[in-house]
């Protein structure tokens, strides 16, 4: 039996169909994965500012205040409220060998999709010699 160019048209929109459905979530999975992993590297990078911003305020005026309120204010793109701040030194004494004030911050939140776990966890650690 031969079947007609209009039946043939139909068997390969039904092909189409499937092939679509098979390909869609590997390219939806792909496409999600791309967010979650943008998302996470740009927290990354803010909580690397702000520890770098704090370790650098710690140095100078070695007060922990001073050196937590400006790492928050060198991250304003992310919930800072979520950033916690542990300083190694809480003084920065002059020393012969010049010290060094290093504090590391981690953040502590929720990925944007939940996709792939619905918990965030990063640090950043910043350095700086005291004195400045």
């Amino acid at each position: 039996m031969k079947r007609s160019p209009r039946n043939r048209k139909d068997a390969e929109r039904g092909a189409v169909a499937v092939e679509f459905a098979l390909v869609a979530p590997i390219l939806v999975a792909l496409i999600i994965a791309i967010v979650e992993f943008s998302n996470a590297y740009n927290v990354q990078v803010s909580v690397t500012q702000a520890s770098r911003e704090a370790a650098r305020t710690m140095a100078i005026t070695h007060d922990t205040t001073k050196a937590t309120a400006a790492g928050k204010a060198g991250a304003p793109s992310i919930n800072t409220s979520l950033l916690s701040f542990d300083f190694s030194s809480a003084t920065c004494p002059a020393a012969t060998p010049p010290s060094t004030a290093s504090v590391t911050v981690t953040y502590t939140g929720t990925s944007l999709t939940g996709f792939f776990g619905s918990s965030l966890v990063l640090k950043g650690k910043g350095a700086m010699q005291c004195g400045g």
